[in-house]
C-alpha cells in the first residue's frame, strides 16, 4: 500500500479512536467494515467503517447500540472543488446507505430470533432468583427454564416484539445482539388512560406499579427515556407522563439519570419524580431501592410530589413508524415563523424586573444592594407601589439564598422594615444530607429545589446573594459561570419567577461601561436578559439605581432612592430603602452624576473647575448646556466629571423660560454685577409667573426658575 493510503488510515482511524472506537485494522479500500465496539461482548460487532481511499479520501463510521454515525474527509470543505465535494458525499451517502441497511437486516434478523425465543419460553413465576430478591413480581415477563433467566420483552410503539433483555439469576443484563433498543420498551399495567410512569429498569418499574397502581413503561437505560417519552406522547397526547429518575447522585461523571429524566420530562410536557431516601447507606439510587428501604408509602409520596417540567420550545416530530431517526445525533432543527405565537413578556416590575429569566443586581460596596433587593421583595409579597410609580399587579412568595448575610438579625428586620409580608418570605438554609447540614449547590440541588418551590405553592422571585455563590469553578471563565448558572437559568424558566443576582462592581472601573464593571467573566452580563447598576454620591446619601443593559426593554433610565435607618417595635435598629423619583439618562450618565473617578487627579479636576468658571463668566454667568458640554469635551475633560464638579462650583442646571433648553448658571451670591444683569429676564420673567396660577409650585426666589425639576436636558 502506497504511502497516501498509510496517511488517511492513520489520520482516520486517530479519528475513530477519538470517539472510542478501535478497530483491529483500518483498511481503505471502501468495504464497509463491522468490529467490536469497547463495551460490546465479543463477537457482537456494533460498530463499524466505511474507507474510500481512491479519489478524494473519505469515510464514515458509527456504533449502531449508541446510535453514533459521523463522517469523514481527507480534505477540508473549503479545499474541495466541486466535483471532488460531489464525489465525496456521494461516497458518504453511499456508505451510510450500506450501513443502514446492514444494521436494518441484523435487527430483522434479531427480533425473528427472539420472537422464536419469547415464544417457547414459560411464564416466569414469583420465585424467580432475581424477583426475589428484588422483591418484585415478573409482570408480563418470562425466562428460560434451565438457567431462571428472565426475558423481558422490547416492543416498539405497535407492539411488534423487536428484542429482548436478558437478566439473570445474578442481576447481569444483556439485550439480544443485534436487537434494537433505542424507542423501545416494555408496558405492563393495564391499558393507558390517564398517566403512565416511565423507569429505566424493569425491577424499578414493577416496584412504582405495586406502589402506584398505574401503567408502567420501562426504558431499559437513561439514554432512551426520551425516546420512549416521544413515542408514547406521539400516541397519547393527552396522557400525563410521569418520568420516574434513577438519582445517580455517587456516580463520579454525574447525575445521568436525573439528566436524562429531566430532558425526557422536558420534551414532552411531562412530571419528573425522584426517590429519595432518609439515608444514602449503601447509594441508593432507584424507587426499587426506596421501596425495599422505605415501604410503599414512601413511593407514592415521591411520585405524588412529581414536578411539572415546562415543555420545550419545539418537540422534534415523530413519525409513528419511525423511531430510529432518533439515533441521529445531530438535527438541525427549524420552524417556520408563521408558526411561531408571539408572546409578550411578563414583568414583576414592568421594564425592570422580568418573570422567568436572570436579572444582574451590580454595584459598587456601600450602596445597599442587599437592602434595595429586599425592598423589591417586600413590594412581590406584599403589593404596594414599585419605585417609579407603577402599581404592583400581583403578591407572591419570595425565596432568597444569601451567603453572606443572617436572616434572623439581617435580612428579616431589612424585609420587616420595608413592609414585606413574612408569610410569603422563604430564605434556602443548606440541604440536609445524612442527618447533617451541607452548602445548598445549584448545579447538583436544582432538583430538590424544583421540589421544595412546588411545596410552598411556587415562587415569583428568587433572590441570589451574590450571584457568584451559585458558580462552581472559576468566576472569571465564561465556560464555567455559563454552566453554573445555567441551572438557575432554567429554574427561572421553569416556575416563570424572576431572578436577581446581586454581584459586585471591579475596582477601579468608574467611567466605564456600567455593565462592563460587574466583577467576573462577562458571561453574568451576558447570560441575564436585564442589568441593574447601583452607584452613591460621595459624601452623601443619594444613591442611584440604572438600567444598564436590557435584552427584552429600554436599557436607559434610573431612579433614585437613599437607605434610612429603622427601628422595629421591639427596638431591633435595621435599615430599609425610600425611593426618590425617577431619573432620566443613560446608566452611564447616571452613574457618572454621582461617582468620583479615581482615575482623574487633583490637577485635571483643578483646570476643570477653572475652565468652567471662566467660560461660563465670559458668557455672562449662563450658558446652554450643550453648548458648554461641547467646550468641555473639545477641551478633552469628561462630562460626567464635569456634571459631578457643579456642585462643588455653585453651579445650578435651570431653564430660563417654558420649553427652552437647559442653561448652567453661576451662583449670583459673590458674583460681579454682570451677573446680575445676565439673569435680570430671567428673574422679571419668574416674578411675573408668581403672580399667575404657577404660584403654588413654582421654587423660592433662591432656587432659580423651573428648578423644582429634577432632570436636565443631557
Amino acid at each position: 500500500m502506497n504511502t497516501p493510503h498509510i496517511n488517511i488510515e492513520v489520520q482516520f482511524g486517530a479519528v475513530l479512536a477519538s470517539f472510542g472506537l478501535n478497530p483491529p485494522e483500518i483498511i481503505a479500500d471502501g468495504v464497509r467494515r463491522r468490529f467490536d465496539a469497547d463495551d460490546d461482548r465479543k463477537g457482537k460487532k456494533s460498530a463499524w467503517y466505511v474507507l474510500h481511499g481512491d479519489g478524494v479520501p473519505a469515510g464514515a463510521f458509527g456504533n449502531w447500540k449508541t446510535g453514533l454515525s459521523e463522517k469523514w474527509c481527507g480534505k477540508s470543505n473549503q479545499a474541495l472543488t466541486s466535483a471532488e465535494r460531489t464525489e465525496y458525499l456521494t461516497k458518504i451517502a453511499l456508505a451510510r446507505q450500506e450501513a443502514e441497511a446492514a444494521r436494518m437486516q441484523l435487527e430483522e434478523a434479531a427480533a425473528a430470533e427472539c420472537e422464536r425465543l419469547f415464544a417457547c419460553a414459560v411464564d416466569a413465576t414469583d420465585d424467580n432468583p432475581y424477583c426475589a430478591r428484588k422483591g418484585i413480581k415478573p409482570f408480563g415477563l418470562k425466562e428460560l427454564k434451565d438457567k431462571r433467566t428472565l426475558l423481558v420483552p422490547m416492543r416498539d410503539e405497535h407492539g411488534k416484539l423487536r428484542s429482548l433483555q436478558f437478566i439473570y439469576a445474578d442481576g447481569t443484563k444483556r439485550f439480544k445482539s443485534n436487537g434494537r433498543v433505542q424507542g423501545m420498551y416494555h408496558t405492563f399495567g393495564g391499558n393507558i388512560r390517564d398517566t403512565v410512569l416511565i423507569c429505566e429498569g424493569f425491577a424499578t418499574g414493577a416496584s412504582l406499579f405495586e406502589a402506584v397502581g398505574h401503567p408502567v413503561a420501562v426504558a431499559f437505560n437513561a439514554s432512551n427515556l426520551v425516546a420512549v417519552a416521544l413515542a408514547l406522547r406521539s400516541k397519547l397526547p393527552d396522557v400525563r407522563i410521569v418520568v420516574c429518575a434513577d438519582n445517580d447522585r455517587f456516580n463520579a461523571v454525574g447525575n445521568v439519570g436525573m439528566a436524562s429524566a429531566m430532558a425526557a420530562a422536558r420534551a414532552v410536557g411531562g412530571w419528573l419524580a425522584v426517590p429519595k431516601f432518609t439515608s444514602d447507606e449503601g447509594n441508593p439510587t432507584d424507587f426499587n431501592d426506596l421501596a425495599q428501604r422505605e415501604g410503599a408509602n414512601a413511593v407514592i409520596s415521591a411520585t405524588e410530589q412529581a414536578l411539572y417540567i415546562k415543555p420545550q420550545v419545539t418537540t422534534p416530530a415523530q413519525s409513528g413508524s419511525e423511531p430510529a431517526a432518533l439515533t441521529e445525533t445531530r438535527v438541525v432543527k427549524i420552524r417556520c415563523g408563521a408558526d411561531i405565537k408571539p408572546q409578550p413578556i411578563t414583568w414583576l416590575w414592568p421594564g425592570w424586573l422580568p418573570a422567568g429569566k436572570l436579572t444582574i443586581l451590580a454595584g459598587a460596596a456601600g450602596t445597599g444592594k442587599t437592602t434595595l433587593a429586599l425592598a423589591l421583595a417586600a413590594i412581590v409579597t406584599a403589593g404596594g407601589t414599585w419605585p417609579d410609580g407603577t402599581v404592583s399587579q400581583r403578591k407572591g412568595n419570595v425565596l432568597i439564598w444569601s451567603s453572606e448575610d443572617v436572616a434572623e438579625d439581617t435580612l428579616v428586620p431589612r424585609l420587616i422594615a420595608s413592609g414585606a409580608d413574612l408569610s410569603r418570605c422563604h430564605f434556602i438554609e443548606g440541604i440536609a444530607q445524612n442527618g447533617v447540614s451541607v452548602p445548598f449547590d445549584p448545579a447538583q440541588d436544582i432538583v430538590e429545589l424544583h421540589r421544595a418551590v412546588e411545596a410552598i405553592g411556587g415562587v415569583s422571585l428568587l433572590l441570589i446573594d451574590p450571584i457568584v455563590s451559585a458558580v462552581a469553578g472559576d468566576m472569571h471563565k465564561a465556560n464555567d459561570v455559563r454552566r453554573s448558572l445555567q441551572a438557575v437559568v432554567d429554574f427561572a424558566d421553569v416556575h416563570g419567577c424572576a431572578v436577581i443576582g446581586i454581584s459586585h462592581f471591579a475596582k477601579g472601573g468608574a467611567g466605564r461601561t456600567p455593565q462592563d464593571r460587574v466583577i467576573g467573566s462577562q458571561a453574568f452580563g451576558a447570560l441575564a436578559r436585564m442589568v441593574l447598576v447601583t452607584a452613591k454620591e460621595e459624601d452623601g446619601s443619594r444613591r442611584v439605581l440604572a438600567r444598564a443593559k436590557s435584552n427584552i426593554a429600554v436599557d436607559e433610565g434610573g431612579v433614585a432612592y437613599s437607605i434610612e435607618p429603622a427601628a422595629l417595635d421591639d427596638g431591633i435598629a435595621t435599615t430599609h430603602a425610600l425611593w426618590d423619583g425617577v431619573i432620566e439618562g443613560t446608566a452611564r450618565e447616571i452613574l457618572g452624576e454621582v461617582e468620583v473617578d479615581a482615575s482623574i487627579d487633583g490637577d485635571s479636576r483643578d483646570e476643570l473647575k477653572r475652565m468652567l468658571a471662566d467660560i461660563l463668566k465670559d458668557a455672562g454667568g449662563t450658558m446652554p448646556t450643550k453648548a458648554l458640554q461641547a467646550e468641555v469635551r473639545d477641551a478633552g475633560h469628561s462630562w460626567d466629571v464635569a456634571k459631578r464638579l457643579k456642585k462643588d462650583l455653585g453651579i445650578e442646571s435651570v431653564k430660563l423660560s417654558m420649553g427652552g433648553p437647559w442653561v448652567w448658571r453661576l451662583p449670583k451670591v459673590g458674583n460681579s454685577g454682570v451677573l446680575e444683569r445676565s439673569t435680570k429676564n430671567a428673574e422679571e420673567y419668574r416674578h411675573k409667573s408668581l403672580l399667575s396660577s404657577r404660584s403654588s409650585v413654582l421654587p423660592s426666589d433662591s432656587d432659580g426658575p423651573f428648578n423644582d425639576v429634577n432632570t436636565e436636558e443631557l
